[in-house]
């Protein structure tokens, strides 16, 4: 392998050496490459080469340039440029050369040279002489004038300056197995940091080989499983990093933490034992482990919810009930009580009266790329639990690359567990549903009995292909750019108008009924947008969850609606499109100002921030729910009203752009002829919901125009509107909860325009009760019953988000793929969740 230096100098003089890595490819004639078209057999083939070789085996081209170094190193790209640069003016040894004559100079230039050479010799490198390397003198000078149109398109004068090119070949890193050791460690570090945890199963495995008395390789192999949740390996290597330090807190940590990650009843009480007994030695430290105290007593208390939550589903099955449990209250989670926690989870896997049967893909009621649906066997209300599960796989997902980190992971599992090999295996047969499938699904005693997929090179290709396949139509996208498969929700069939709805704790995934439903009706979940008109929402399906044909109730529908209402939406858009010049206009001077606004508050808070004033605003932002933390139904106070209007936003906004009455009425007016049109073709409630969400783009710019111009009313009918189409197409979701408490706000403007009555409250009687029954009812939908104190903090949870996100807007989850583990979750006032405890804790 050659790597090419450009070296620079003036008529042959003085010499400055730049890395070839800084000079495009395509302009060095050595490296001439043919421009291919990407090829998905080669990467996979690719692929199935990086998870199962050895960092050793990677080539030096591919290490990141931090590590070449380590590698094979290039003398002079390592050397500052000022100590090889030789120009006028410059001194080298005492020896002025700016009177130097031309022979004199090039022995000032070979000495240089030379010294590189035994330098190099000194740290294992080659440096060749450009004569040695058989250019023709055709070759050199076309070679230099590429060198010179680089360089001068960089801004490098080179006036009366030749360019030479010093070729130097890379010598391997030797037979030192130390030297080789250390190198692929500091891949494996490198790897680990970047979040790309589903490659270091190979890695560390390799490297414990030849050294399995590392420990700091034990602890990242251990941490890598723990955050795929392949908690059987992670069990083995946690009692494996045991063994070389037994008294640590880390490993015995991380073996509690797999216990528990298991879920089953001996582990639990296992785990519990375990966490125990380390609470009671750190507490004994005192201010030695302040941190890490606790964290463990909370690690205590979840894992003791998970036990009672085991003994409940024991005694459903003994008194044969279907219903779906709940481990702890959502409102934890909602007002900031308890955030997700980096391995043992927010809520324990429970199934409801649901089943899996065989569907095909011409089936009317939905849509999907795979063979399979779920159907419930009891009747439910709206709000009811269906299902909660943690993911097969779970990670942050982008950019497009990001995707194949997932199709990684679920390779890289399904060759280490035999628990998420047979659920990727259930996940890809799209043959005749098995009646033991649910109970597979359900159970984590449940492994493949073939064992884990082979991991041989040829297979791997294979396995990778399934894993894309599953990854395709599987994978659900949660707030934040995160995504992952949850077994369950990836047997359900995508509608339009869904009849569940689900949100993500951390990462588990809390699946209920968004309507009141009947034994037999099938489950159905929005996967992607459902706003749009319904060749946009086709468009969308085909290209969404591996592509397919919606046939669901809605599209069916929608497809053999009266021309009259495509003629009406056709008129409605028109008159937006014709509007759209000066409402962009608008939107844009908006955007202007909302930064500008933006910049000025942060120079305000940068300089209260060292204040009392500063702490007490952090304080409000990190802990706004916890000041609602009496969660025992007690009924919220004035007082705590007052507080709670200290952090939320302005009910009267500043009036930042100027909207003309006259656009404002042309919009209301192509929005009510609309709804005329529509209503006087005699459609349905329900279809007229449909068209209304189809619509929803219209609504919100309206919306905001009203906004802008501060017309209360306006905006009170025009939600109201929005709400009841988004409430009968897909109750329950994100933006269902944000129009409703949006109308509760508004409408207590305009009953209160001083908010004198405390939000919504005068003399214990509500102001607003119909907008206020609304948030609770869509509230209901998504977290259940929640007492008042809970309602107030979800309210003021939703009031703050900025966009339509599920509740994992407010964490930063950074155990998962494509996360750096140092970055820890926020706690609010109460601190942070560790993500590990470090071994020296108990030396």
């Amino acid at each position: 392998m050659q790597h090419s230096l450009v070296r620079l100098g003036s008529s042959g003089e003085g010499k400055t050496d730049v890395p070839e890595s800084e000079v495009p490819e395509a302009e060095v004639s050595q490296r001439k490459t043919t421009s291919k078209s990407f090829n998905p057999k080669t990467a996979r083939a690719a692929l199935a080469k990086k998870l199962t070789t050895t960092v050793a085996e990677v080539p030096v081209a591919e290490v990141p340039e931090a590590e070449v170094s380590q590698v094979a190193e290039v003398a002079v790209a390592e050397v500052p440029v000022a100590e090889v640069q030789v120009a006028e003016g410059s001194e080298m040894g005492g020896m002025k050369l700016d009177n130097m004559g031309q022979e004199d100079r090039d022995k000032v230039v070979q000495k240089i040279i030379d010294g590189f050479k035994v330098d190099s010799a000194k740290r294992g490198k080659q440096l060749l002489d450009k004569q040695k390397q058989e250019r023709t003198e055709e070759e050199e000078a076309e070679l230099q004038i590429k060198m010179r149109e680089l360089l001068e398109g960089e801004g490098v004068d080179l006036s009366d300056t030749s360019v030479d090119i010093i070729e130097f070949v890379q010598k391997p890193m030797g037979d030192d197995p130390e030297v080789k050791y250390r190198t692929n460690k500091t891949l494996m570090m490198e790897t680990f940091d970047r979040g790309d945890i589903q490659l270091l199963e190979s890695s560390c495995t390799a490297l414990l080989a030849l050294k399995p008395e590392d420990t700091e390789v034990w602890r990242v192999l251990t941490h890598s499983r723990l955050r795929l949740k392949l908690w059987d390996a992670a069990l083995d290597s946690a009692r494996r990093w045991i063994a070389f330090e037994p008294r640590a807190l880390g490993p015995r940590c991380a073996e509690a933490f797999a216990l528990a990650g298991t879920q089953q009843d001996g582990r639990l009480l296992e785990s519990r034992a375990r966490f125990a007994q380390l609470f009671k030695e750190v507490e004994q430290l005192g201010d030695q482990a302040s941190e890490a105290t606790p964290e463990l007593q909370e690690c205590v208390w979840r894992v003791d919810e998970l036990l009672e939550h085991r003994r409940n589903e024991e005694q459903k099955t003994l008194e044969d009930r279907k219903e779906c449990l709940l481990s702890a209250r959502p409102a934890t989670v909602i007002t900031g009580a308890r955030p997700p926690h980096f391995f043992l989870p927010n809520f324990a896997d429970s199934v409801g009266p649901i089943k899996v049967e065989y569907c095909d893909h011409e089936e009317f009621g939905g849509g999907q790329s795979h063979h399979k649906k779920l159907v419930l066997t009891e009747a439910v209300e709206a709000g009811d639990l269906l299902f909660v599960q943690s993911p097969l796989v779970f990670g942050a997902v982008e950019k497009v690359e990001d995707a194949d980190r997932m199709s990684e992971a679920l390779a890289t599992a399904v060759t280490t567990s035999p628990r998420a090999a047979i659920l990727v295996d259930i996940l890809s047969d799209d043959g005749p549903v098995d009646e033991h499938l649910l109970e597979a699904i359900c159970d984590p005693n449940v492994v493949r009995k073939a064992g884990v997929w082979t991991k041989d090179p040829e297979a791997m290709i294979k396995h990778i292909e399934v894993c894309e396949k599953v990854l395709d139509r599987s994978q659900l996208f949660t707030g934040r750019g995160y995504s992952g498969i949850w077994t369950l929700a990836a047997m359900a069939r995508h509608s339009c108008a869904p009849s569940a709805n689900y949100t993500c704790f951390g990462d588990v995934l809390v699946a209920r009924a968004a309507r009141p439903l009947k034994a037999g009706d099938e489950i159905t979940f929005g996967f992607f947008d459902a706003y749009g008109i319904l060749d946009l929402r086709r468009q969308a399906a085909l290209e969404k969850c591996g592509g397919f044909w919606c046939k669901c109730p809605r599209c069916e529908a929608e497809s053999n609606f009266d021309p009259r209402v495509e003629t009406a939406n056709l008129k409605l858009r028109a008159k937006f499109i014709a509007s759209s010049s000066r409402v962009n206009a608008i939107q844009e001077e908006l955007t202007f100002k909302m930064e500008a606004k933006k910049k000025e508050m942060e120079k305000r808070y940068e300089a209260m921030s060292n204040t009392d004033e500063g702490e007490k605003f952090q304080e409000g932002l990190m802990g706004l729910a916890d000041r609602f933390r009496n969660l025992n139904g007690e009924q919220v106070t004035d007082d705590d009203i007052a507080d709670l209007q200290d952090y939320m936003p302005e009910m009267k906004e500043q009036e930042l752009v100027k909207v003309p009455q006259d656009l404002v009425n042309d919009v209301m007016g192509a929005m009510l002829a609309f709804e005329e049109e529509i209503q006087a073709i005699g459609l349905s409630e329900q279809h007229m919901h449909w068209i209304t969400a189809s619509n929803l783009m219209y609504y919100g710019e309206t919306l905001v125009l009203l906004r802008l111009r501060s017309d209360l009313e306006g905006q009170r009918q025009l939600v109201d509107r929005m709400l009841a189409g988004i409430a009968g197409t897909a109750p329950g979701c994100f933006e269902h909860q944000r129009l409703a408490v949006f109308l509760w706000e508004v409408a207590a403007q305009c009953e209160d325009p001083g908010l004198t009555s405390k939000i919504g409250k005068v003399k214990d009687t509500e102001l607003v009760p119909k907008e206020r029954e609304l948030i609770r009812q869509c509230l209901r939908i998504r977290y259940g019953d929640l007492d008042p104190v809970e309602e107030e903090a979800a309210m003021a949870r939703v009031s703050c988000s900025g966009s339509e996100m599920d509740e994992n807007w407010m964490w930063e989850i950074t155990w998962c793929i494509g996360r750096a583990p140092e970055t820890m979750s926020g706690r609010g006032p109460g601190g942070k969740i560790s993500p590990f405890f470090g071994p020296t804790v108990l030396v």
